[in-house]
């Protein structure tokens, strides 16, 4: 019998401090001030975000990654640990934790950014020992040509170790959206994508083109569409999943928290159906709270809210 491992997934990339700058509707000039009624400071990062869901939903979750050695990695630590997220997280002695400032999170977000220790840390620079003590690895980052031959080789590293593998591809800044994603995701356990990186991905004009697309290509596709929900393949079955009715205060990690519930129900071996409640009642919560992490639900909390609250919409299997 195999030896039960210390942690459920290991998340890469330690993260960044997100700046939340509310009710700003214009940069003041030089020599200006400009009074707001908030700025709030928090763990950003899909990384971070997704890994804080997990441990609050009562798994185990390890973070490896590079953050700056000043006050802003060290909050980073600081707060996973405080949620219970193991890390393995190094000081850079090259550049300052990545910092993101947005603007008016109410309406169309801007934002200024510092990317920092965020691109210095790279998939070849995980150690691999920590693949003999998790079952599970989530990825993000992917850059296309860039770091294509990193992410396929640390996939076939991960499944040659025996572990299950999701990815969430994000979105391509060089416009290209290389098909070499195609060599990849056949590795990948659970590949995320939301609407137009998918439709951009797939060459389609259609999610639910795309989503067969992908489903092609892996055993288990997820396209989020926001308010619109989620539709998901996997095993032959296509299930559309609406969004929850909430008061939406901040979008920031919104997927990422979807990501964290409905690996949740992934790893404890639930159905296609359970799986997408998790991780939309998990985004919908969300979106109450400003901040990325700040609405993600513990587990009391995901299962008061499905108990009390149904989907806008009936669960639908598409054909």
């Amino acid at each position: 019998m195999k030896a039960e491992k210390p942690y459920d997934v290991l998340l890469l990339g330690a993260g960044n401090i997100d700046i939340v700058v509310s009710g700003c509707n214009a940069i003041p000039d030089a020599g200006q001030e400009i009074r707001v009624p908030n700025i709030s400071f928090h763990i950003g990062g899909g990384t971070a975000l997704s890994g804080l869901g997990i441990a609050k939903l009562g798994m185990h979750p390890i973070i490896t990654g590079l953050v700056g050695d000043d006050y802003c990695g060290r909050f980073i630590i600081d707060e996973l640990h405080r949620n219970g997220v193991a890390t393995d997280i190094g000081f850079s002695q090259k550049q300052s934790t990545g910092i993101s400032i947005a603007f008016n999170p109410e309406t169309d977000r801007s934002f200024v950014t510092y990317d920092g220790t965020v691109t210095e840390f790279t998939l070849n620079d995980v150690p691999e020992q920590l693949f003999t003590k998790v079952r599970h690895v989530h990825i993000t980052g992917y850059n296309g040509r860039s770091n294509h031959e990193e992410y396929l080789s640390f996939v076939t590293k991960a499944k040659q170790s025996g572990l299950t593998v999701s990815m969430d591809v994000g979105w391509d800044e060089t416009g290209e959206w290389y098909e070499g994603i195609f060599d990849i995701i056949p590795s990948v356990d659970v590949f995320f994508a939301n609407e137009l990186e998918a439709l951009h991905y797939s060459r389609k004009s259609d999610v639910k083109a795309a989503l067969s697309v992908f489903a092609k290509h892996t055993p288990s596709a997820v396209i989020k569409l926001g308010e619109g929900g989620v539709i998901a393949a996997r095993n032959g079955k296509m299930m559309h999943h609406p969004s929850f009715q909430v008061t939406v205060v901040d979008t920031t990690g919104a997927g990422d928290s979807f990501n964290a519930g409905y690996l949740y129900g992934y790893l404890k071996g639930d159905d296609l159906e359970n799986c997408l409640k998790y991780g939309t009642a998990c985004g919908s919560l969300s979106v109450t709270k400003r901040g990325g992490s700040t609405g993600s639900p513990t587990l009391a909390e995901l299962t008061a809210f499905l108990s009390n609250h149904s989907p806008r919409e009936a669960v639908t299997l598409l054909s």
